[in-house]
C-alpha cells in the first residue's frame, strides 16, 4: 500500500466517521427522539439512569477512529462489494457497517444489559442506519471516485 493510499484511507475513515456521527448526534439530540427514548413509561429505568453518564466526546472520538478501520476494510473488500458505482458500493458498505457494529451493540448492550424495550431498539437502529449509510457513502466517495467524478 502506498503512502497516498494510506492517507486516502485515513481521510475517508475520519471524514466518513466524523460526518456520520455528526448526523447521529443531530438525530439523537432532536427533542422528539429524546422524549421517546427517555420516556419513563416506555424506557427501562437502568437506561434512563446510565446513558446520561456517557462521556459523549470520548465516545464519538472512539467511533470516528473506528471508522478508519471501516475505511481500511472497504479498501480491502472493494472489488467484491456489490454495485458498479461508488454510491451503490457506499450504500452497501453503510449497511455492512450497521450489520457489523450497530446491530450487535444495540442488542447486547441496550436490550440485554440495559433492558431497553425492543421497539425503542428498533427506533435507535433506524437512526443508526442513517448514520451508517452516510458513513459508507462518504468512504466510498473518497476511495472509489476518481477526480473526474466518475466511478472506477
Amino acid at each position: 500500500m502506498t503512502n497516498c493510499a494510506t492517507v486516502k484511507i485515513l481521510v475517508a475513515g475520519l471524514v466518513g466517521g466524523f460526518i456520520g456521527n455528526g448526523v447521529l448526534g443531530a438525530l439523537f439530540s432532536m427533542p422528539p427522539i429524546q422524549s421517546i427514548l427517555y420516556n419513563p413509561e416506555w424506557q427501562s429505568q437502568l437506561f434512563i439512569e446510565i446513558t446520561p453518564q456517557r462521556n459523549i466526546p470520548v465516545s464519538v472520538a472512539g467511533l470516528v477512529l473506528l471508522s478508519i478501520i471501516h475505511a481500511w476494510l472497504f479498501s480491502v473488500l472493494m472489488p467484491s462489494i456489490p454495485g458498479k458505482t461508488w454510491l451503490k458500493k457506499g450504500l452497501f458498505w453503510g449497511l455492512t457497517i450497521w450489520l457489523m457494529y450497530w446491530l450487535f451493540q444495540e442488542w447486547f448492550i441496550y436490550n440485554t444489559l440495559l433492558g431497553e424495550p425492543l421497539l425503542l431498539n428498533v427506533l435507535e437502529l433506524t437512526i443508526l442506519m442513517v448514520g451508517s449509510l452516510v458513513e459508507g457513502i462518504i468512504i466510498a466517495c473518497i476511495l472509489v471516485r476518481n477526480p473526474a467524478g466518475n466511478s472506477e
